[in-house]
């Protein structure tokens, strides 16, 4: 070759990767120099620099063969690309038209112009077309002289001398590179299978050096995977001598498991070495993880949905008899009749607080947060706490005092916060240590701990964490201990709510929750809180009056429910408090009795989710988009609504089941000024 060629090439481009490309062109042209076959090296070479998953060195005459062309010097990262990757450079076009730098399809192609090569680049960087394109003819006249001679008869000549070498070669360099583990192993009818070799990805997924993995028996590596019908059916394919694609358990160096998908494949008889057969094996195990986290996470969004659901009806019901039960102690005085009534207050109370537990599971967003402060939450339940517990139990805190303020609902964080302390105590059988820890830390990539590893929203979060000196859950029982009304408890003594009310509260607190570690040592459970800007301070003022107080002034109000006999309660409420009151229970019929204006009402008091495709949000946003009007949504369950985001929400809401009591303080709350009833 000119050697002028080189100095043309060295002052073409000073990018250090252009100088290294030169010097393993000059490597390789020392080689052919001296007589050796320098196809292969060069296809390696042309693969490190241009980046690409394979490298095919061929004639042109050749390029119509059906299989590709023993004449072919190809290399291939990965074995299961070589098998088509003749079928794919075949479908190429343009082999008749003026050979130039192009790319077709995944291929880079290089035609020659004065020699019969051909070069196809699979998968190549742009940048390296983009070098081809501004250097084709210097590369040219360092490479393809090289090309042309070990094209012909000379290059057939060392070809024979050198094929069962580059085939090897070739051989390695497939199975080497692979990303999949690869073992060959012999099976002789006197002996266990015994691995023969083994390539680097093997050693990755193993953790075992391959001097370890060589001579060994099979179930070294797959023993807890050969059980079952999976061992007899792969077993029975070694025995076979057929192929078996099937999930398997790698037990790894380090007693830990990889779940790989294998294909067995039967290889040719070898007298010296019993039957062989190769292992491929894919490591599956993440992948399988994220199925499973993400089965697990549409699980608990059909759980929560269906919770929901049951928990509006149920809310209604509950709100129907409270109400109706309130307004009947309003008008009786009688000892006895009061006694009556106040047990049925008590079991509508137990239900009251039974749905609110399952909402707080299935909402997906609250609308009674504000910005809190989790060691004055702490602080302010260490006596609640501490009568929670047994003597025998010790209690402790270690709070860290720079955290920063959370959003949440400051009732449900602390019902949380009894729930795991109550959870803990029950683990401990009454004696032990309990520590609650709040500390603030810093949240990337996959969660920690053992209950699963969803991806996180990045950013500073507030942990609080409950850890008890228990026996630790049963790792069986790890992926169902947030599920509703699960429970390894007497029925007596829980309602399996308790965990399930925490993961849907933190879930409703853009927060996250897992159990960090459970073992004979103890379980601790972890929270996190995403920090919150600067506070902001909200003050209602609450005037003291007397049990049934009346409107300060003349006002009409719009009552719509789908629910007549909560509807019926909620007149009788609104007349006790001084109202005139118009209702409907149909908000079609609303919206079309006051197309043409609201006249004198002023407030409209609305269920959330009704029938008839228009819920109240939607109602109430059309009814106050030309008049003045105050607005007090009720729900049992706000649902979908359109509303992704707390913040979003212009109008206050009162959670059924609610008393005389609570509708008063909401109202006041929209503007509704009261007055103290005459004796």
């Amino acid at each position: 070759m000119d050697s002028t060629a080189f100095k043309e090439f060295s002052q073409t481009d000073l990018n250090p990767l252009w100088s290294r490309l030169l010097a393993e062109l000059g490597k390789l042209q020392a080689d052919f120099i001296n007589g050796e076959d320098v196809l292969l090296p060069l296809c390696r070479v042309l693969a490190e620099f241009s980046q690409s998953q394979a490298v095919l060195i061929f004639p042109k005459d050749r390029f119509d063969s059906e299989d590709m062309p023993a004449c072919t010097t190809c290399w291939c990262r990965d074995p299961v690309r070589y098998l088509t990757l003749w079928k794919e450079a075949k479908e190429w076009p343009f082999m008749n038209q003026e050979p130039t730098v192009h790319r077709w399809q995944s291929f880079v192609i290089w035609p020659a112009k004065r020699v019969n090569i051909q070069i196809f680049f699979h998968s190549a960087s742009e940048e390296w077309l983009s070098f081809l394109l501004s250097s084709n003819e210097t590369l040219s006249e360092i490479i393809m002289g090289m090309l042309a001679q070990q094209s012909g008869e000379e290059r057939e000549s060392v070809r024979a001398r050198v094929t069962s070498t580059i085939d090897t070669e070739m051989f390695q360099s497939i199975v080497s590179n692979s990303e999949d583990l690869i073992l060959v192993a012999s099976r002789s009818p006197f002996g266990v299978p015994s691995i023969m070799y083994s390539n680097a990805a093997a050693t990755s997924v193993s953790h075992y050096p391959r001097s370890q993995l060589i001579g060994k028996p099979i179930t070294m590596l797959f023993e807890s995977g050969l059980e079952g019908d999976e061992e007899n059916q792969l077993l029975q394919a070694i025995n076979c001598r057929t192929d078996f694609d099937g999930e398997l358990v790698c037990t790894t160096a380090n007693n830990e498991e990889a779940l790989l998908h294998m294909h067995l494949v039967a290889l040719e008889e070898t007298s010296g070495h019993g039957s062989l057969f190769a292992l491929v094996g894919r490591d599956i195990t993440e992948q399988k993880q994220l199925q499973h986290i993400m089965a697990r996470t549409q699980k608990m969004q059909a759980m929560g949905q269906l919770v929901g659901g049951i928990a509006h009806d149920f809310n209604n019901i509950l709100g129907v008899l409270k109400g109706n039960l309130e307004l009947l102690e309003l008008k009786i005085t009688e000892e006895k009749l009061l006694r009556y009534l106040k047990n049925a207050f008590k079991a509508c109370q137990r239900g009251t607080d039974l749905t609110r537990r399952l909402l707080q599971f299935s909402r997906q967003e609250q609308f009674s947060a504000h910005h809190c402060q989790v060691n004055e939450v702490i602080g302010g339940m260490e006596e609640l706490l501490g009568k929670s517990l047994t003597t025998q139990i010790k209690l402790k805190t270690e709070v860290n005092k720079d955290i920063a303020d959370i959003y949440v609902d400051r009732g449900d964080l602390e019902d949380a916060l009894l729930n795991l302390v109550l959870n803990a105590k029950d683990a401990m059988g009454g004696e032990g240590d309990i520590l609650i820890k709040t500390d603030i830390t810093y949240l990337s990539g996959l969660l920690p701990g053992i209950t699963g590893s969803p991806q996180v929203e990045e950013g500073q979060y507030v942990t609080v964490s409950v850890t008890d000196s228990g026996c630790g859950i049963p790792a069986h029982l790890l992926e169902k201990i947030f599920e509703p009304f699960f429970t390894t408890k007497d029925k007596s003594k829980g309602t399996g709510l308790g965990l399930s009310m925490v993961y849907g509260f933190v879930k409703r607190s853009k927060g996250y929750m897992s159990v960090m570690k459970s073992d004979e040592q103890g379980t601790e459970f972890c929270l996190w809180f995403p920090v919150t800007k600067q506070a902001i301070v909200e003050e209602i003022k609450k005037d003291e009056r007397i049990k049934v107080p009346v409107v300060a002034s003349k006002l009409k109000v719009l009552i719509v429910d789908d629910e007549v006999e909560l509807l019926n309660v909620l007149k009788d409420y609104c007349e006790l408090l001084g109202m005139e009151v118009e209702s409907c229970n149909d908000p079609l019929e609303v919206r079309r009795r006051y197309s043409s204006g609201l006249g004198d009402i002023k407030l409209l008091i609305t269920d959330v989710l009704m029938p008839g495709g228009i819920n109240g949000y939607e109602l109430a946003k059309e009814l106050s988009a030309d008049a003045e009007l105050s607005v007090l949504l009720i729900s049992g369950f706000i649902g979908d609504i359109g509303i992704n985001k707390n913040e979003d929400m212009p109008y206050r809401v009162l959670h059924k089941p609610f008393d005389l009591e609570g509708l008063v303080d909401s109202l006041e709350q929209v503007g509704i000024e009261f007055t103290c009833a005459s004796e």
